[in-house]
């Protein structure tokens, strides 16, 4: 397989079609993340029409999706590459733009909102299964998702982090993704 894939960027770079270096250690692709030999970080920022969409298709009421359409949705994937368990906690990520932090709508602070509106437990349940979990270790090649909420804004956000990876989170690897951006309809 190995092989195969030299073989694959090898034509690549002869065609032209790969213009810019293989960069080994990291590399920042044009859709939003962060990857390195340790671990990828995938950003999927979501529409209100998608985010709407998917909690209206499981019938949540007009109240809720009211709420939700204020909130900037990112939907995050973290994929371990390597053997060594890779760990996260969200409780270390910072979203910034030009003009300081965004702050991150948090699972209890989502419980409260939804005690406020009456929502159906049900309907909190289901909310809270596509929320990203706060701090989680991966195994080798496991992988992990889901959103996080900010107050939308229209300013490009800066996102840093850092991901520990070992047995024992002996190395450290701070992570800056830059222009996030809250999806808009097109």
């Amino acid at each position: 397989m190995y092989h195969a894939f030299r073989q694959y960027l090898t034509i690549l770079l002869a065609s032209g079609l790969l213009l810019s270096p293989l960069v080994v250690n990291a590399k920042q692709n044009k859709r939003p993340g962060y990857e390195n030999k340790e671990f990828k970080i995938s950003l999927f920022p979501r529409t209100v029409n998608q985010t709407i969409a998917f909690y209206s298709g499981r019938g949540f009421p007009q109240v809720a999706l009211d709420e939700l359409k204020a909130m900037c949705f990112i939907t995050i994937g973290v994929r371990n590459k390597g053997k060594k368990r890779v760990w996260f906690d969200l409780n270390n990520w910072k979203f910034k733009t030009a003009d300081g932090v965004v702050q991150r709508r948090l699972r209890p602070e989502w419980k409260q909102r939804w005690t406020e509106l009456r929502l159906e437990k049900r309907f909190q349940s289901t909310f809270r299964w596509t929320l990203m979990p706060e701090a989680m270790g991966l195994y080798a090649h496991e992988g992990e998702g889901g959103n996080v909420t900010l107050i939308r804004t229209e300013k490009p956000i800066t996102i840093t982090a850092t991901l520990y990876v070992g047995k024992d989170k002996s190395k450290s690897y701070p992570i800056e993704i830059n222009n996030v951006h809250c999806a808009r309809e097109k």
